[in-house]
């Protein structure tokens, strides 16, 4: 009998952790969007463009033109990727409203922007306007 209430219990644990461990992926997968967002604000307040380099996809679309490497970015550098109305528009989004279009998560209301969707699974910038 007590070996029956033992392998009971352990069962109702392995399910209750089991359980939350889906939960907790879930919320995750849920706040993954948002929590990347804040990387970009991040990245764009301090005008780091290696940080914002590591959050892009490539090749992607600067200012209408294709960026095929990290390089390739790095070459820009800080006068193109970070101006005045770049940094304030994106100081502004609210990361928590951020929708999924078509294009991805789009930081911005008009042009500039920075656009965001995911690329072979992972969350990656696909374009900065």
């Amino acid at each position: 009998m007590k070996k029956c209430k033992l392998i009971l219990a352990v069962g109702i644990m392995i399910l209750a952790c089991v359980g939350c461990g889906t939960k907790g992926a879930a919320d995750k997968q849920a706040e993954g969007p948002a929590a990347f967002a804040e990387q970009i604000q991040t990245a764009v307040a301090a005008k780091d463009l290696e940080a914002l380099a590591d959050l892009c996809a490539y090749p992607l679309a600067v200012n209408g033109e294709v960026v095929e490497s990290r390089d390739a970015l790095m070459e820009l550098g800080n006068d193109v990727i970070f101006t005045e109305e770049r940094c304030t528009v994106i100081e502004a989004v609210d990361v928590s409203a951020l929708e999924e279009t078509k294009a991805g998560f789009i930081m911005g209301d008009a042009t500039p922007n920075i656009i965001f969707n995911s690329v072979d699974g992972k969350l990656g910038i696909s374009g900065i306007n």
